[in-house]
């Protein structure tokens, strides 16, 4: 059995982030602000949608249940909304699924509909789903390698496999209803990509087939899953979360390296979000950056000892990004709060500043030069109906290690070849 790690949590690491909180950077500027007709609940995607300079953001807006893209300039260029009969709370993915070279906006929700919307808005297809989608997202990736995309999503009525137009590959009956966020990584070097998803207790990987291949089973439920080569050696290694803040690392084959427990942070939400893998300290290995239900944000390394931790003392919206916002060559730690709109700036288990919004931030912020200037961008979505485009300090944009949810528009999860 692996070692368990505790968190160090306390009085003595409070003491820490009390004193850090003297020595906050100023504030970001906005460059501008947009509003919508509805509150928004999903994360901004950045993609590059037009052949024209810059790159979109894509939201749903998400009471009015409608899929929306804006320009780099916050000019809103086309909104699709046909069909939905529900809020849309699942954030898009972007890819190029019928090989033309342009990507297409696959959304997901509204009343149990995925739809693929092409660069202009318009609509690809549609299909009806079986069962309705939450807060799963869908993944886009090319699981056996034959250039075409496969579209995973998982509903209340299971996790299901899609081609490229939208129609059924396979279904995982493995599982119940799939809530969760897949990731998706080629493991053992076959030159085919397993899926892993998060449900209830357990954390399945699937083959390409959708046939299970190994399943890991934890002692309270789960929710996160994240790919990388966290020990350097080229082989990956799979990073799951699970509530009462559990942390465990895995091998390609399932089997637990360590388990990291993070212990009482003074709430009693103790979801642990899907984590972002980045190199913190620039020694060339990745770090564990993740944040939990109660705002305790903690950073582990590949061994699965406690680097340092934050109690930020409001509830997390969603997860974690990291990058080098400000251009100063360190990597910043950026998440949304629940209760009260902040969007706050770590670097280190230090706030580096905080943006307030004019209502609760359930959504991740996303990172991106969307402008082309060589600066770096910071989008943020809100419960006030707004979608924010931030930028901190002058400098050149830097490493951007986590820039998006989920890594990337496609959403895989999955930090494979390197940082970006």
């Amino acid at each position: 059995m692996p070692l368990l790690r505790l968190g160090r949590v306390g009085a003595a690491a409070l003491l820490v982030v009390l004193a850090a909180t003297a020595s906050q950077a100023a504030a970001p500027r906005l460059l501008w602000k947009v509003k919508l007709g509805g509150r928004i609940y999903t994360s901004p995607l950045v993609c590059d949608l037009r052949d024209e300079p810059g790159r979109e953001v894509v939201v749903c807006d998400s009471e009015s249940r409608r899929v929306v893209c804006v320009s780099a300039q916050g000019k809103v260029l086309w909104s699709y909304g046909e069909g939905f009969t529900a809020r849309l709370t699942s954030t898009p993915a972007a890819a190029d699924l019928d090989g033309d070279g342009h990507l297409e906006v696959v959304a997901a929700g509204g009343g149990g509909h995925l739809v693929c919307l092409r660069a202009d808005g318009s609509c690809a297809w549609r299909t009806r789903l079986e069962g309705e989608v939450d807060w799963a997202a869908p993944t886009i990736s090319d699981l056996d390698g034959d250039g075409s995309p496969e579209i995973l999503l998982g509903t209340y009525a299971g996790f299901f496999c899609f081609n490229s137009r939208g129609q059924v590959r396979w279904r995982a009956r493995q599982m119940g209803g799939v809530a969760a966020l897949a990731a998706v990584a080629d493991l053992n070097g076959d030159g085919k990509r397993e899926v892993l998803v998060p449900a209830d207790r357990s954390l399945w990987c699937l083959d390409a087939a959708g046939e299970t291949v190994w399943q890991f089973t934890a002692p309270v439920g789960g929710g996160g899953v994240t790919v990388g080569d966290l020990e350097g050696d080229g082989r990956l290694e799979v990073v799951a979360t699970f509530d009462d803040r559990l942390i465990y690392l895995l091998d390609a084959q399932g089997r637990p390296q360590w388990a990291y427990c993070g212990g009482y942070a003074g709430g009693s939400n103790g979801w642990q979000a899907p984590p972002a893998l980045a190199d913190m300290d620039g020694d060339g290995r990745l770090e564990i950056v993740t944040g939990d239900g109660d705002g305790a944000f903690r950073c582990l390394d590949a061994q699965g000892r406690e680097r340092w931790y934050y109690a930020a003392g409001a509830p997390l919206g969603d997860q974690v990004t990291v990058g080098d916002v400000d251009g100063d060559g360190q990597q910043e730690v950026l998440a949304g709060f629940d209760d009260d709109g902040t969007v706050l700036c770590l670097r280190g288990p230090q706030p580096a500043w905080r943006f307030r919004a004019d209502f609760r931030v359930t959504t991740t912020p996303s990172l991106a030069d969307i402008d082309g200037d060589g600066r770096t961008e910071i989008l943020v979505a809100s419960n006030d109906n707004c979608l924010y485009c931030l930028r901190a300090g002058g400098g050149r944009a830097g490493k951007l290690s986590w820039p998006l949810r989920r890594l990337d528009a496609a959403q895989t999860g999955a930090l494979v070849g390197g940082e970006r």
